[in-house]
């Protein structure tokens, strides 16, 4: 076993056809008519080191749920011989794109026939592209090292603004903590070149607003064209805990935003990574002379020890709160039934008022069906995974967590640094910390509407995601203490050095 490290890449391109609804912005009036400056991709990072594989690929679409995640996450193994463990399916997340399976279909509008079978398919080409390009990484496997990076910048806010009323809406919550830094892992052949970057930050993809009808990868796009431009490799980006995060600068009518933000975050990253080295250097002294004695030094190569990959995974069980009763289903269908008559009625077709109509009538049909026959879940399964690749580990989350959790694993995760990927291998709920609850609104109240279960996900989530990401990043780092689970597992927002000091230490005269 040589332990050497092997590292590949690809893109593929998703090019939706036009006229699909994008399923972000429940509002919009119509399906999508053009096709913005940043387009939707798939991209993914291959890793091997003797008889383990890994893949990290991030796709720019909503979201893709049970029980299709199952089914690609099998096929993604097959193709490429990755351990199921060690495969991350990020989405992007984006609200400019087309529906990536059978998720979100509620929020495509009123049943239409041939539409709806267009969505299908565009579904299935997602979802092979998806298995194609993780295929593609490991076909150009080559020798690399992989190298961590830390940046930050003040760009995203909590969204849990509280209004004079005593209401929880979408907006600015200042008080709220909100993570603001940039993660990064790039992986560089042993000349320096770069195979590829991962980058992840925590925010919804919505500097781009519901009045554009255009595809858009909105701020990752820009965000990995010019760190493919100045890098030469190809980017993965990796939404992380976004679920009650957004832009300071969101919902524009252009993608003028997403281009500032995006380029941004890259600089940002780049900066992280920019002046240092993925194979060890060492300083070396060598004397000079000229009109005086010269103390000349020079990097030059040192000893590369064993990278670490290795990667778990562990099966969750989120339970959901007590279900709405059968009268408070039916007053829902009632009351979305006739708004729907009156959108269709006023002629505004399956856009709209129709499509928000449709949002909650179908949520209503199908837990009032499932409470009736006895088929209500009462909690959703879920994996959490954790891959370390040297030093620094990926912590995922199956939905839209908030900030928060992601912090709190960072504060107590052994992997230095810890990048959290929510978003990853499902799309389950909105996940908010248990102290949300008692504010209502969207995110820890009817969200669960969205997401197509009955009731929303319990409280006590917010401490499984924790402690079961930070558990499973601990297996990976036999030699690190684990954390006391008596200090707790709630967000301080007092985040841990992410990194060693990277000095070159004076190497002597001798």
């Amino acid at each position: 076993m040589s332990g050497e490290l092997l590292v590949g890449a690809a893109r593929h391109s998703l090019e939706p056809p036009l006229g699909l609804p994008a399923v972000g912005f429940v509002r919009q009036t119509h399906d999508v008519t053009g096709y913005g400056r940043f387009g939707l991709e798939t991209t993914a990072i291959a890793i091997e080191q003797d008889d383990r594989r890994a893949v990290i690929c991030g796709v720019d679409i909503v979201g893709i749920g049970e029980p299709e995640i199952t089914l690609l996450l099998d096929r993604v193994a097959e193709a490429t011989g990755a351990a199921p463990e060690a495969i991350l399916l990020n989405w992007n997340h984006t609200h400019l794109a087309p529906i990536g399976g059978a998720w979100g279909g509620e929020c495509a509008g009123p049943p239409e026939p041939e539409r709806d079978a267009r969505i299908r398919r565009f579904a299935d080409v997602v979802q092979d592209k998806v298995v194609s390009v993780c295929r593609l990484a490991f076909d150009r496997l080559a020798p690399a090292r992989p190298m961590w990076g830390v940046g930050c910048a003040d760009i995203a806010v909590n969204r849990r603004e509280r209004t004079a009323e005593g209401e929880t809406i979408l907006g600015w919550n200042p008080d709220g903590l909100v993570d603001d830094r940039i993660t990064s892992v790039q992986f560089r052949r042993p000349d320096e070149s770069v195979v590829a970057t991962a980058v992840g930050f925590g925010c919804h993809p919505v500097t781009t607003g519901y009045d554009l009808l255009v595809y858009s990868a909105d701020f990752p796009g820009p965000l990995r064209d010019l760190v493919r431009r100045t890098t030469g490799g190809e980017v993965v980006y990796l939404q992380g805990a976004g679920g009650n995060v957004l832009p300071k600068v969101a919902f524009t009518d252009s993608e003028d935003e997403a281009e500032a933000m995006g380029t941004r975050l890259a600089i940002e990253a780049l900066h992280s990574l920019a002046g240092r080295y993925a194979y060890p250097r060492r300083m070396a002294y060598r004397p000079e002379r000229s009109i005086m004695q010269i103390s000349s030094y020079r990097r030059v190569p040192a000893e590369a020890g064993p990278v670490a990959l290795a990667a778990t995974m562990r099966r969750v069980n989120f339970p959901l709160l007590p279900h709405p009763s059968l009268e408070e289903v039916r007053a829902v269908r009632e009351e979305w039934e006739a708004k729907l008559a009156e959108a269709q009625a006023a002629g505004t077709g399956t856009g709209g008022p129709a499509r928000i109509a449709w949002w909650h009538l179908a949520w209503a049909r199908k837990t009032e069906q499932a409470l009736l026959d006895g088929s209500a879940a009462t909690s959703r399964e879920g994996r959490i995974h954790a891959i370390r690749i040297g030093d620094g580990v990926i912590v995922s989350g199956p939905g839209e967590v908030f900030s928060e959790i992601g912090m709190a694993v960072k504060e107590r995760s052994p992997g230095r640094p810890t990048l959290y990927a929510g978003f990853t291998n499902g799309l389950i709920a909105y996940f908010a910390t248990a102290a949300e609850y008692a504010y209502g609104g969207y995110e820890a109240d009817y969200s669960c509407r969205g997401h197509g279960n009955p009731s929303h996900v319990a409280p006590e989530c917010e401490q499984i995601l924790v402690e079961t990401g930070v558990r499973a990043a601990e297996k990976l780092f036999p030699e690190a203490e684990p954390w006391d689970a008596a200090r707790g597992w709630t967000a301080t927002g007092a985040l841990p050095d992410p990194l060693p000091p990277d000095r070159l230490p004076h190497p002597g005269h001798a």
